[in-house]
């Protein structure tokens, strides 16, 4: 009876951990993510080179075709020197002002997000989709500061998902100072716009 109850549970753990691993979601290589921003000479932008995630769906929300919140976790961190502008001069004053020697990452954790709009039924070709108020902890430069804002979420065949959204913040409120050039006479703007085309597809591994 012991063996027969060990074998039983043996095979219910490893049903269980296929199932979960087979919900699991993966962020796509083609995501995208940019950091604009302005100077005193001309706009500047960057690339992140490298966007490390973890995220949680509802898939039942889907399934039912109800109105909520398909995401219950996401969290987000970005390498500062994963930030990209094509040129090494500005890639290493963006790193020293963003103090990446204390504090080497950007992150994001979702408290919260509220859906305004709903669709969950395809159009006219279009994919179902939803409004959604994020609403989570920005930490950047080792300031942490509550942030919301508008994301598009698109269902693209049952099994991934694109968010879509972008955010503007003032460095100040960071205690991050904008980098300078040439002796302080050329300088950036305090505020820098993130813009974000992100997909997550389930993990079939």
């Amino acid at each position: 009876m012991k063996s027969l109850l060990t074998t039983i549970l043996t095979i219910l753990f490893a049903v269980g951990g296929a199932y979960a691993q087979s919900n699991s979601y993966v962020l796509l290589d083609k995501s995208t993510m940019i950091i604009e921003g302005t100077s005193t000479i001309h706009d500047w932008e960057c690339d992140v080179e490298d966007i490390q995630a973890d995220v949680t769906f509802d898939e039942s929300v889907m399934e039912a075709d109800a109105k909520q919140n398909p995401v219950t976790n996401l969290s987000l961190t970005i390498p500062v020197n994963s930030i990209e502008s094509g040129k090494g001069g500005m890639n290493k004053k963006i790193y020293g002002a963003l103090k990446d020697d204390k504090h080497p990452n950007i992150t994001f954790e979702l408290k919260n997000a509220e859906i305004e709009q709903s669709s969950t039924q395809a159009t006219n070709g279009q994919e179902p989709s939803f409004q959604l108020m994020a609403t989570g902890m920005l930490t950047i430069a080792g300031t942490t500061n509550e942030v919301s804002f508008p994301v598009k979420t698109y269902v693209q065949d049952g099994n991934t998902y694109k968010f879509t959204g972008n955010y503007e913040l003032n460095m100040k409120d960071y205690k991050v100072d904008p980098p300078s050039a040439v002796f302080g006479t050329i300088k950036s703007g305090e505020k820098v716009t993130i813009s974000f085309e992100v997909y997550f597809s389930k993990n079939s591994i």
